[in-house]
């Protein structure tokens, strides 16, 4: 099972998706409002999986033939899309730590029996 709260640096987003870093960092301030990486205290970039999803499309449009312009607009259209995304991430999340809290309970429980 994939980990979601994985952080991605720009190196692994890059092999990742095969894409130069440079222009990965281009199409992060182009489509600004769509992503934003995390920055580590020494303002080194961390991409989120939601980060990698956006990436993703933006590939996928370009490879279609789609320009920057109308890039954007898609962008603007999919945003509830996106939205949608991180709520997913989160609930699979925290169902990993709730399964991890209930094997621990139970374990605990059948431990203090005997």
């Amino acid at each position: 099972m994939e980990k979601y709260n994985q952080f991605f640096t720009i190196q692994e987003l890059s092999k990742k998706l095969a894409v130069p870093k440079s222009t990965l960092r281009f199409w992060e301030k182009e489509f600004g409002g769509f992503i934003v990486p995390e920055r580590t205290p020494g303002g080194q970039r961390r991409y989120t999986s939601a980060n990698l999803y956006a990436f993703e499309k933006v590939l996928t449009l370009k490879k279609q033939g789609y320009t920057l312009v109308e890039i954007k607009t898609k962008l603007m259209n999919w945003k509830s899309e996106e939205v949608t995304v991180p709520k997913k991430i989160n609930i699979n999340l925290l169902a990993d730590n709730i399964a991890e809290v209930v094997k621990k309970e139970i374990f605990s429980f059948f431990s203090n029996i005997q």
